[in-house]
C-alpha cells in the first residue's frame, strides 16, 4: 500500500542531489518565513489594538472627570473627530458624536460592565471603552468608540509588505541555496569525472582530493585507499593467473607427452610402468601446485578481511609452540625416507607482569593461528627436506625474545645461490636446479623420487609472516646450509 507520503516523495527521487538540497532548504526557509509573518502579524494586532485601547481612555476621561464632581454638566463635543457619547441616568443622550448606527446600540452599552469591547453594527465593527461614572444625578454612561476598520488596514498593509519581502527573501534564499549546492558538490563532480575516466584510463591516477579538511576530502581519501587496495589485489589476481598459467603450462604439456608415451609403450611392461610413474610425479606437482594456490589465495582473502575490520584473535606462545611439534612429527614423516634427521627446540619465554592482570601468569599471544603456523613450518622446513641429501638435517626453533616470537628453522644442506635470495620470498621462484622434477635426487643412496616445487612454499611464508605483522627473512650459513627467520610482534 502506497502512502500520501511516499506518492510525494518519490518524483524527488528522479531529481539531483543539488535540485533535492535547494528544494529541501526553501520549503524550510519558507516554513519559517510564513511562521515569522505570523508571530509578526500577531504582535502588531496585539500593539494595534492597545494604542487604540489608550486613545479611547484619552477620550472619554475627560468626560468621566467631569461627571464625577458634576452633577448638571456642560458637556462640550470633542474634537479631532472623536467618536463620544454621553448617556444621563435616565438613559437621555446627553452628548454624542457617534453615527446614527451607533447611537441606536448605545441602548444596551449602558447595561454593559466598564472596559473595552468590539461590537459590530451594520456591519462594521467598532472597538468601543464604556465607563460609568457615578454623581449625585445617578449612574452616567461614557463610551468612547472607534471604528475597526482602520486597523484592520494597518495590519493588512503590514501583512502584505511582510509577505512580498519574506516572498523576497525566499527567493534569495532559494537561489543562493542553488550557488551554495553547486560550489558545495563542484568536488563531487570532479570526483565523478575523475572516476569515470579511470574506469577506463589505464594510468594509475587517484580521485582528487581537496585542500579542505572536510567530508568530501575525507570521502575522496577513503575511496583511494579503496582503489589503491583495489588495485593491488587485482594485480596481484592478474600476476597469479599470469603465472599460474606458465607454471602450469610445461607440467601439463609433460603429463600429456609421457600418457602419450604410455599409450605407445603399452605393450612394454616395464617402459609403460616408468612413464606411469613419471606422470604420477607430474600429478603430484600439478596437485602441490593447485594446493599451495589454493593456501595462498585463502591467505590473501583473510587478509583482505582483516582490513575491512574482521578480527583476529590472538594466539598464545604456548599454544604455538604445540603447533611446532605437530607440524616437526609431519615433516619427521617426509623426512625418514631419506634418514634426514629433524629436531626442534622450544625456549619458554621469560615470565613477566601480564598485561592485564599483573600476574606472572600471561604469556605472550601473536596474530597468528595454529594453522598459519603450521603452513610456517610444514613450507619451511618441507623445503629443507627435499633440497638436502641422505643423512642431512634441520633444526626447527621457536622462542620469545625482545617483543617478539621467532622462529628460525636451519639446514645443513648446500643452501641457495646468492642471487636467489633476494627473490626468494616472491611467487613461483625458484633455484634453477630445484626447477626439474627429480626423480632420483640422490641416486649413490637411492633416495625416493621427489616431484620439483611449486615455487609458492616461501611465498605462502612471507604471505603468513606479513599477516600476522611479521617479517620473513633467509640467508646462507657460513658453516654449510640456510636459514630461515621469521618473527611475529607480540600483540600489545
Amino acid at each position: 500500500m502506497t502512502g500520501p507520503g511516499r506518492g510525494l516523495i518519490r518524483p524527488l527521487r528522479n531529481l539531483s542531489l543539488r535540485a533535492r538540497i535547494t528544494i529541501g532548504s526553501t520549503a524550510i526557509a519558507a516554513v519559517v518565513i510564513v511562521l515569522l509573518v505570523l508571530v509578526m502579524r500577531f504582535q502588531v494586532v496585539s500593539v494595534v489594538a492597545s494604542a487604540t485601547r489608550t486613545l479611547l481612555d484619552a477620550d472619554a476621561d475627560p468626560y468621566v472627570a467631569t461627571l464625577e464632581v458634576d452633577s448638571n454638566p456642560d458637556l462640550s463635543p470633542p474634537g479631532n473627530l472623536q467618536l463620544v457619547a454621553v448617556v444621563s441616568p435616565s438613559g437621555k443622550i446627553a452628548l454624542s458624536t457617534m453615527p446614527t448606527k451607533v447611537e441606536r446600540a448605545l441602548g444596551s452599552l449602558t447595561s454593559t460592565k466598564a472596559g473595552t469591547s468590539v461590537i459590530n453594527v451594520s456591519g462594521s465593527q467598532y472597538r468601543v471603552v464604556v465607563e460609568h461614572p457615578v454623581n449625585q444625578a445617578g449612574r452616567w454612561t461614557v463610551v468612547a468608540a472607534r471604528n475597526s476598520q482602520a486597523e484592520a488596514i494597518v495590519v493588512d498593509d503590514l501583512t502584505s509588505t511582510l509577505s512580498l519581502t519574506g516572498l523576497a527573501i525566499l527567493v534569495a534564499f532559494g537561489v543562493a541555496s542553488w550557488a551554495l549546492a553547486t560550489a558545495a558538490l563542484r568536488p563531487v563532480n570532479r570526483m565523478r569525472r575523475e572516476a569515470e575516466r579511470l574506469s577506463v584510463a589505464p594510468e594509475r591516477a587517484e580521485l582528487p582530493v581537496g585542500p579542505a579538511e572536510d567530508e568530501l576530502a575525507s570521502l575522496a581519501t577513503t575511496l583511494n585507499a579503496f582503489l589503491a587496495r583495489t588495485r593491488q589485489a587485482t594485480e596481484r589476481e592478474r600476476q597469479m593467473v599470469s603465472d599460474a598459467s606458465h607454471e602450469l603450462r610445461t607440467p601439463l604439456a609433460i603429463l600429456t607427452t609421457q600418457l602419450d608415451l604410455a599409450s605407445l609403450d603399452g605393450d612394454d611392461a616395464a617402459a609403460l610402468a616408468a612413464h606411469i610413474e613419471r606422470a604420477k610425479l607430474s600429478v603430484a606437482r600439478l596437485s602441490r601446485l593447485a594446493n599451495d594456490l589454493l593456501a595462498l589465495s585463502r591467505i590473501e582473502e583473510s587478509e583482505r578481511r582483516e582490513q575491512d575490520g574482521a578480527e583476529q584473535q590472538p594466539t598464545g606462545w604456548s599454544d604455538l609452540g604445540d603447533e611446532v611439534m605437530s607440524a616437526v612429527d609431519r615433516v619427521r614423516l617426509i623426512a625418514s625416507a631419506k634418514d634426514i634427521t629433524v629436531d626442534f627446540d622450544l625456549e619458554a619465554p621469560v615470565a613477566g607482569p601480564g598485561p592485564d592482570t599483573g600476574s606472572d601468569t600471561d604469556e605472550p599471544r601473536y596474530r597468528l593461528d595454529t594453522g598459519g603456523m603450521a603452513q610456517l613450518v610444514t613450507n619451511i622446513a618441507g623445503n629443507a627436506v627435499s633440497a638436502l641429501p641422505r643423512g642431512g638435517g634441520v633444526f626447527v626453533s621457536w622462542r620469545s625474545a625482545g617483543g617478539e616470537g621467532i622462529l628460525q628453522i636451519t639446514d645443513d644442506g648446500p643452501g641457495v645461490p646468492e642471487s636467489f635470495i633476494p627473490v626468494a620470498f616472491d611467487r613461483f621462484t625458484r633455484p634453477d636446479e630445484a626447477r626439474k622434477s627429480r626423480p632420483n635426487p640422490d641416486p649413490a643412496t637411492g633416495a625416493i623420487p621427489l616431484p620439483g616445487g611449486s615455487g609458492l612454499g616461501l611465498a605462502i611464508v612471507r604471505a603468513v609472516a606479513e599477516r600476522a605483522g611479521g617479517t620473513a627473512s633467509l640467508r646462507n650459513v657460513r658453516s654449510g646450509g640456510l636459514e630461515v627467520t621469521i618473527r611475529i610482534p607480540e600483540v600489545r
